[in-house]
This record gives structure tokens, C-alpha cells and sequence, in this order.
């Protein structure tokens, strides 16, 4: 706990138990969670936490770089405390599974447009789509 709330100070964030939960939910989930998940397992832990709260949150996480909002077309906002490191996901187009890949090609951006406009580009955000493992068995199954 004392790590996370170092990171909280470090980042220039004052230190809440609603701070605390939610960042301590995104550093140990491995799942991508959705704000509805976090709530879940911030309640889970004991700590009552409303919604508008938990979105207030893992906002100013994002802000202040300790959390990375992760937005897929046709899907819910997640969030991961893996930030700053400019890695991509893994999506499953049946179950929403999503899974860190590492960056393809060495440091951010890792991928360079053709064409930047005139962009300083300083990121790159990389989806790959497909059946995880368990959509494939299970597709498999039905198919037999």
C-alpha cells in the first residue's frame, strides 16, 4: 500500500482511499477491467465507492499518467495501470478478452505514419483483433 501511495504523492495527486483502491484494482487486475469491474472489486475490498467516483478517479489516474484508458470501437472504456510504455492489445471479438502486446517496433512511436500532416507524433495505438483461445474451443465445439 505504501507503494501506491508513493505513486499517488509522485504524481502530484493527493492521497484517497478511493485513490488508493482503484489504482491498487488497475496495478493487480491483468483483465483490462471496465469502470463497472472496478467498482466491483473496489467494493469487493471493502471500500464503498459510487460510480461517478470511480470514473473521477481512474480519470485523474489517466491525467497524471499512473492509468491508461483503453477505448475499442463498439466497446466499453477500460482502463490498466501499464502506462507510458506505448504497448498495444490483443482484442476477442466474441468474449472482449484484452491481453498486452508488446511494442512491435522498438520505442514510441513504435509505428510511423506515411504521412504525419505536419503531426509531432508521439504515440502510436496499435488493436489486433481475433478469437482468444477459449472463443476458438468453444466455436470448435459447436462446430463438431
Amino acid at each position: 500500500m505504501a507503494d501506491l501511495e508513493e505513486r499517488l504523492r509522485n504524481a502530484g495527486l493527493r492521497v484517497t482511499s478511493s485513490r488508493v483502491a482503484v489504482l491498487r484494482v488497475l496495478a493487480e487486475a491483468d483483465d483490462h477491467p471496465r469502470v463497472d469491474q472496478v467498482i466491483e472489486r473496489v467494493r469487493r475490498g471493502g471500500l464503498s465507492i459510487s460510480t461517478q467516483a470511480a470514473y473521477d478517479v481512474c480519470e485523474a489516474l489517466r491525467q497524471q499518467g499512473l492509468a491508461r484508458r483503453i477505448a475499442l470501437a463498439g466497446g466499453p472504456t477500460r482502463y490498466e495501470a501499464r502506462a507510458g510504455d506505448n504497448h498495444h492489445h490483443l482484442v476477442c471479438r466474441s468474449c472482449g478478452l484484452t491481453v498486452d502486446v508488446d511494442c512491435v517496433h522498438g520505442t514510441a512511436p513504435c509505428l510511423e505514419a506515411p504521412n504525419t500532416a505536419g503531426f509531432a507524433v508521439d504515440e502510436a495505438e496499435v488493436t489486433f483483433w481475433g478469437l482468444c483461445p477459449s472463443c476458438q474451443s468453444e466455436i470448435e465445439g459447436e462446430a463438431a
